[in-house]
């Protein structure tokens, strides 16, 4: 893959290894000069999960999917892993060596498909720590993969001029990750110090031309490299059989090796529409006369043309080039697994769809030009560019790294739940409550897959629910059972010592206040009743009309169905005029003020009820020719008359 996707800010060389996961501790002695060390140090921090386009992948996700293909290829060059703020939130001493140089190459992929970004970033400390681990080895190298510079107060750019002078000959490459322009010089100063280059880095397809390339120059030696060495002898086209005086075979490119699949043929005369001959198969043989005819061979998409002048008394065997690539890509859960059945690959030319298959794997024969492949399985998804040219016969195989997480749900019988609501969630820093929603499904037998890593699990079926922390591994599928179990809930209120009415509108909310703060339920009216998970509650009861509201928290327990009476402490007054104060005609205009004399309720009839706290009170009425006033006072649960005489 080229580098169109990035911007290589110095000049690029060849350099003689590179790392990428799984230092642990120990070794910094000598080794010798023709085995390559490489130290990589991975940013651990809360922002890697941070999205990248056009993937739409967080950059840890793409930079875990990539280096797990790339460390995969066998190589000479020892490799370790260094990484920071992996651990814990807030702590700049979160440096890590996870595994050394010395280490087998799985201790170094196993700890990338699990790293859980989340805390700063003492990227200083990291430096430091990874050149004292190559000691005196050469060649040797760091590799500093992560998306903003030290944010611990350290400088950088000093201890990689120190790495310099006490570390002669260990380069540092730096592959900054959408890192802020006024960041980028003192992440740029760490790799001039050294000799080293720095990628700026701004999407997800420039991510993986970095990650590939650097891998290629780093990571694997021509003589790693699959297929290196004398190019091997290409077939000859066997002669047409007996009385036949034509075989035609096809190659991807001219002198390419035959192609052993079915094609489509065809014959014509030279310039005609007539078919003369037509056939499925490897090659087509025929017997013509000498004359001029078209070839046509066609295999999927590709089809070709190829013209011949048959004399009299050939026996000719040509070799139709297709000028074609072949590519054969498959979407895995892990490593040297079979084709994931649910993955949906999709093969795109700019921005035209090629195809889009469900299974796993796609063998598509196409014109050369640059392909982008893409899988997503689930929650999973990879996304890889290419370039392909005539002759080349690819295999991409994505390891997404995912597992499968069957659910089920039972009730306190242990009976099935057909009504439930399964979610998972995993951290991050960057959402309000610290996690984001990846799956969800209403399925009684839910199945997800998901990509390496923690979540959290949760189950709902009416008002209770249900959550439980799972570890999901790549090519292993977790079967989880959750226990949805409900307690009958029955809540009422009391509005002035009498249960309420309908039309009293009562406003019910339910929050959950142990374990996962949630609110569980809203809703109006005289009571309410539901089933919830046992657990720690505060039960809010509101008379909006009268701006009274009282809360009550209450513990509901397994097999015990529960009553709870929320009491809105209340009185209720009837007002009317004494019938030395009643006006002969109109409507009368009531007034309630509080002790400080701030009006709080008002109506307008002959008579009139309001619902207030207890307290001390004022009630005055206006009518056209009559007007009236006294003092009252509200006790809580009492009702009361009062007649109103002239004022």
């Amino acid at each position: 893959m080229g580098l169109g996707f990035l911007r290589l800010l110095a000049p690029l060389a060849a350099v003689a290894g590179f790392a990428t996961a799984g230092l642990v501790a120990g070794a910094t002695s000598a080794w010798s000069d023709d085995v390559p060390t490489a130290m990589l140090i991975l940013d651990g921090s809360g922002s890697m999960w941070g999205r990248l386009a056009p993937a739409n992948q967080s950059k840890i996700d793409i930079v875990r999917d990539k280096l797990g293909a790339l460390l995969a290829t066998p190589s000479s060059t020892r490799v370790g892993l260094v990484s920071f703020g992996h651990r814990r939130r807030g702590d700049c001493n979160d440096v890590e060596l996870i595994a050394g140089p010395d280490s087998p190459r799985q201790a170094v992929l196993d700890p990338i498909a699990s790293l859980n970004p989340r805390g700063p970033g003492p990227l200083t400390a990291a430096l430091k720590m990874a050149a004292d681990t190559i000691g005196q080895s050469r060649p040797a190298q760091i590799i500093v993969v992560g998306d903003n510079a030290d944010n611990c107060r350290q400088d950088s750019c000093a201890t990689a001029r120190e790495i310099a002078k006490t570390s002669p000959g260990v380069a540092i490459q730096v592959i900054g990750i959408g890192v802020p322009a006024n960041e980028r010089p003192r992440m740029a100063c760490i790799a001039e110090a050294t000799g080293g280059h720095f990628y700026d880095i701004t999407d997800s397809d420039g991510l993986n031309a970095a990650l590939d390339e650097t891998a290629k120059l780093a990571i694997l030696s021509p003589s790693d490299v699959a297929g290196a060495g004398p190019e091997a002898t290409k077939p000859t086209a066997p002669p047409p059989p007996a009385g036949a005086s034509l075989r035609a075979s096809a190659a991807l490119a001219a002198d390419g090796a035959l192609l052993k699949v079915p094609l489509t043929w065809r014959i014509r005369k030279a310039g005609g529409t007539a078919v003369l001959g037509e056939g499925v198969g490897s090659d087509i043989t025929a017997k013509l006369p000498a004359g001029d005819y078209d070839i046509e061979a066609e295999l999927g998409t590709i089809k070709t043309r190829y013209e011949i002048t048959i004399a009299d008394g050939d026996a000719q065997s040509i070799v139709v080039p297709l000028d074609a690539a072949h590519l054969v890509a498959r979407a895995t859960a892990s490593k040297g697994g079979p084709p994931s059945p649910t993955a949906i690959v999709t093969v795109s030319s700019g921005e035209t769809p090629v195809t889009a298959t469900r299974g796993g794997a796609v063998d598509l024969y196409l014109a050369p030009g640059d392909y982008r492949v893409t899988v997503v399985d689930g929650a999973a998804r990879s996304s890889e560019t290419l370039s392909l040219a005539a002759g080349n016969d690819k295999t991409l195989d994505l390891a997404l790294a995912t597992g499968r997480l069957d659910v089920s749900a039972t009730n306190a019988g242990g009976g099935a739940i057909a009504d439930v609501l399964y979610t998972v969630e995993a951290d991050d820093p960057e959402s309000p409550d610290g996690r984001r929603e990846v799956a969800r499904s209403r399925s009684p037998q839910a199945s997800f897959t998901l990509p390496e890593g923690t979540y959290y699990l949760g189950a709902s079926s009416g008002d209770g629910s249900v959550s439980k922390r799972i570890a999901v591994r790549a090519g292993q599928t977790v079967a989880e059972t959750l226990a949805v179990v409900l307690v009958p809930v029955k809540i009422s209120a009391l509005v002035a010592g009498a249960p309420a009415k309908a039309d009293d509108n009562i406003f019910y909310r339910v929050d959950r206040i142990d374990g996962d703060r949630v609110s569980v339920a809203r809703a109006i009216g005289p009571a309410l009743a539901l089933d919830l998970s046992p657990g720690r509650y505060r039960v809010t009861a509101s008379l909006a009309a009268a701006h009274l509201t009282a809360s009550k928290d209450v513990v509901f327990e397994t097999g015990k169905p529960a009553k709870t009476v929320i009491e809105i402490a209340s009185g209720q007054v009837s007002f009317t005029p004494a019938a030395n104060a009643a006006p002969s005609f109109g409507d009368i205009y009531w007034e309630v003020a509080d002790a400080n004399g701030m009006p709080i309720w008002r109506a307008t009839g002959a008579a009139s009820t309001a619902i207030l706290a207890p307290g001390q009170y004022t009630v005055r009425f206006d009518a056209r020719d009559s007007h009236g006033q006294a003092a009252f006072e509200v006790q809580s649960g009492q009702s009361q008359k009062l007649e109103i005489g002239p004022g």
